[in-house]
């Protein structure tokens, strides 16, 4: 066990120290962004965010509805519980990513 910590370390040490020849020239493309105009990559986020949002919204509902029926889910509680906060957590971001979607 100790044997494999070590080695473990050692890599992660190693894989930390040792700067790879494949990220050179990365650092000076990242300004580079996406090509294209601003309100067509408005556009696109609006999009995520809408799907995102409603797919959270759904998430939440979904945990709401099945709290008790099945196990290492989001909402899931004992019988005689209240409704988990997570649930209403996504229901929250949910919303406030679909509002994204109208602005």
């Amino acid at each position: 066990m100790i044997k494999s910590l070590i080695t473990l370390l050692a890599v992660s040490i190693a894989a930390l120290a040792v700067p790879e020849e494949s990220f050179a020239n990365k650092f000076t493309t990242i300004g580079g962004g996406v090509s294209g105009m601003d309100h067509e990559k408005f556009d696109i986020l609006k999009q995520i965010g809408a799907y995102t949002g409603t797919f959270f919204i759904l998430l939440g509902i979904l945990s709401i509805v099945t709290r008790n029926r099945f196990e290492s889910f989001v909402g899931m509680r004992m019988k005689g519980e209240g409704i988990a906060p997570a649930s209403y957590v996504l229901l929250v971001l949910g919303a406030l990513l679909s509002l994204l979607f109208f602005f």
